[in-house]
């Protein structure tokens, strides 16, 4: 009896010892899930605090989108008021230039030609600068600076008058300051006339 009672007691001592470690090792983990806690406690802080964050920079972009629109309508104002300011005192730069052509720039008009056939798109409005004889329609592309762009305006142009105007000459004037090579030899090709400052490669 002695003897069981030694071994009950060392198998008691045993377990005990196991017992010890789990709750050692349940410690740890209660310590590891713990810590684990605040770490995600402290995530969802930051995600938080991004959100916030994102909240407001949407808040300011939507101030700053409000105010581009703003500016961009002013500036097209201002850059619409200036465009024509511009082509008048080009087309007076350019009066001697345009006399020589048999050309009066006092008689020049800023209007619209619309597309009532369908050569570009119909019922399209186009803004231009002309004015008309009882031979001739003269038509004016005035530029700065006369690229590819200012060519194929002025091809549009062309082919709206010349439909629209079928009884009478079209005379198309470029009034640039600047005007690429390559655009004035094909605009020449095509029966315009040219009066620029400078022609650049």
């Amino acid at each position: 009896l002695q003897e069981a009672v030694k071994k009950q007691g060392e198998a008691i001592a045993s377990l005990q010892e196991t017992v010890n470690r789990h709750t050692l090792a349940i410690e740890g983990l209660q310590e590891a899930v713990k810590k684990q806690g605040e770490a995600i406690a402290s995530l969802q802080q930051t995600v938080k605090k991004h959100g916030e964050a994102i909240e407001a920079l949407q808040k300011a972009v939507l101030r700053l989108g409000r105010e581009v629109k703003k500016l961009s309508v002013e500036v097209g104002s201002f850059t619409n008021r200036a465009g024509k300011g511009m082509e008048k005192a080009m087309l007076k730069l350019y009066k001697k230039a345009l006399e020589l052509h048999g050309v009066d720039p006092r008689r020049v008009v800023h209007g619209f030609i619309t597309d009532d056939e369908g050569v570009i798109e119909k019922g399209k409005v186009f803004e231009v600068d002309f004015y008309e004889t009882n031979d001739y329609v003269y038509v004016f592309e005035i530029k700065n600076l006369a690229d590819k762009g200012a060519y194929d305006q002025i091809i549009i142009r062309k082919k709206l008058f010349s439909t629209k105007y079928k009884n009478k000459k079209i005379k198309i004037f470029l009034v640039a300051n600047f005007v690429d090579k390559n655009v004035k030899k094909k605009l020449e090709e095509e029966g315009v006339e040219i009066i620029a400052s400078h022609v650049i490669k």
